[in-house]
C-alpha cells in the first residue's frame, strides 16, 4: 500500500475512523472490489458514484454538497468495459454513468434497478431526442437518465491539411497523403464502426463473418497509416496541438480544448454520419446509500446550471434543453451546437452489439493492434 502502512490501515479500520473513500482506494490498490464492512465500523456513508473522469466536478451537482454536508464518494473508470467488469465482479456503487449503447448489458446482467422519473424535477426538460433511445427503457420502466451527450468525429488541423483532403468523410483516416500523421482511438467501437461506415455496412452491430473480414482488411490498411492509437484525451490533443498528427478520431471535449488554446482545428460532420454517444445516470440494483440522496444527485446533474457547465467546460451537450439557453450563442456556434435538436435528429447513436459480433470484433481488433 503506497499511501498507508498496513498496520495503520488495520488500526483505523478497527477504530472506525477510516473514511469510505480511503477504504475503497486502498482496496482498489490491491485489486479487491467486494467486501463486508465489520459492524464496528458501520456508519452513514455518502452515496458512491462510479463515473468518468471530469464528471466528479462540483459544478455538475450544484447545491448537493451543501445539502448533505459532504461530497459523494467517487471512483473513476477509463472506459465502459472497465466499469461493467468491476460491477459485474461484485463492486457496488450507488450510481454509475455508462454510455447508452452499453446499458442493455447492465440491464441483462440484473445490475440496474428502475428509476422513478416522477422524482426527477427536470425530466420534462430533457431533450426529446435523448428520451427516445430504446436502450434506456424496458417493459415500460426507465433504467437510464440522459446526463451528457456528444459526438465522436474527426478533429483536423485546418492549417496543415494538404489541399483537397478536407472532404468531410471518415475516409480521411485512410488518406495516404496523411500517412504517419493520423490518430485513431484505441477502442473497438471506434475503429470498427468507422471502417463499417466507410464500407457502407448498414448494421455493423450484427455483422457476420464476411463483413467482419472486410472490416479487418480495412483496419489493417489503416494501421499502416497511423501515428498511434490513443487511449486518453490529452494524448491526442497534444499531438494535434503540436502538429504531430493532422487528423484524428476525437470528441467534442478535445475540439473545445484545442479551440481554447487557439489551435486552428475543425470538427467534421462526415457525410457517412456523426457518431453520437449519451452518458446516462443509472441506479445500481443493490447499491449502498440513501435513495433520496441518490435522486437528489441525479436531479442536480439535470439542472440548467450543471448542463451549462457541461457545455462550457467540456463542449458536451446537456440533457436539459434549458442549459443551451444559458450559454452564449457564440459559444454554441463555436461548438456546432446552435440547434441541439437538429443535431440529435441527424445523429447515428452508438448501438448495442450482438454478443457474438462483439466478441469477434474485439478479438479481431486485438489481433490487428498486435501487428502495429
Amino acid at each position: 500500500m503506497a499511501s498507508m502502512e498496513l498496520d495503520r490501515f488495520a488500526d483505523e479500520l478497527a477504530a472506525g475512523t477510516l473514511s469510505r473513500r480511503a477504504f475503497h482506494r486502498v482496496l482498489a490498490s490491491v485489486g479487491v472490489v467486494t467486501l463486508t464492512i465489520p459492524a464496528a465500523t458501520a456508519q452513514t456513508f455518502p452515496i458512491e458514484v462510479f463515473t468518468w473522469p471530469g464528471y466528479d466536478a462540483v459544478a455538475l451537482r450544484p447545491g448537493f454538497d451543501e445539502t448533505y454536508g459532504a461530497e459523494p464518494d467517487f471512483l473513476l473508470y477509463a472506459d465502459n468495459d472497465e466499469a461493467f467488469g468491476k460491477v459485474a465482479a461484485g463492486f457496488r456503487p450507488t450510481i454509475v454513468q455508462p454510455t447508452n449503447h452499453t446499458i442493455a448489458r447492465w440491464r441483462t446482467a440484473s445490475l440496474l434497478k428502475p428509476i422513478d422519473t416522477s422524482r426527477l424535477a427536470n425530466h420534462a426538460s430533457i431533450l426529446p431526442g435523448l428520451l427516445d433511445i430504446p436502450a434506456l427503457q424496458d417493459s415500460g420502466e426507465t433504467f437510464g437518465v440522459p446526463f451528457a451527450w456528444g459526438n465522436s468525429s474527426i478533429i483536423y488541423r485546418k492549417d496543415l491539411l494538404p489541399e483537397g483532403t478536407d472532404d468531410q468523410s471518415w475516409n480521411i483516416l485512410w488518406d495516404e497523403n496523411l500517412a504517419g500523421r493520423i490518430g485513431q482511438r484505441d477502442s473497438m467501437d471506434a475503429v470498427v464502426l468507422n471502417a463499417a461506415m466507410v464500407l457502407g455496412i448498414d448494421d455493423p452491430y450484427t455483422m457476420g463473418e464476411s463483413d467482419l473480414e472486410r472490416v479487418r482488411e480495412k483496419l489493417m490498411e489503416q494501421r499502416e497509416l497511423l501515428a498511434f492509437y490513443w487511449t486518453g484525451r490529452s494524448e491526442v490533443e497534444q499531438a494535434l496541438a503540436t502538429g504531430e498528427v493532422m487528423a484524428a478520431y476525437g470528441w467534442n471535449a478535445s475540439y473545445a480544448a484545442l479551440k481554447r488554446k487557439d489551435v486552428d482545428v475543425g470538427y467534421m460532420v462526415p457525410r457517412e454520419g456523426v457518431l453520437t454517444w449519451v452518458d446516462c445516470t443509472c441506479l445500481i440494483a443493490d447499491g449502498p446509500g440513501d435513495e433520496d440522496e441518490a435522486y437528489d444527485y441525479i436531479n442536480a446533474g439535470l439542472s440548467v446550471e450543471a448542463g451549462a457547465y457541461l457545455i462550457e467546460t467540456f463542449g458536451y451537450g446537456a440533457a436539459n434543453a434549458g442549459a443551451f439557453e444559458a450559454v452564449a450563442p457564440e459559444r454554441l456556434a463555436d461548438l456546432g451546437m446552435e440547434d441541439p435538436r437538429r443535431l440529435l435528429a441527424a445523429s447515428r447513436f452508438f448501438g448495442a452489439w450482438d454478443p457474438r459480433t462483439r466478441e469477434n470484433a474485439v478479438r479481431m481488433f486485438e489481433e490487428i493492434k498486435a501487428g502495429f
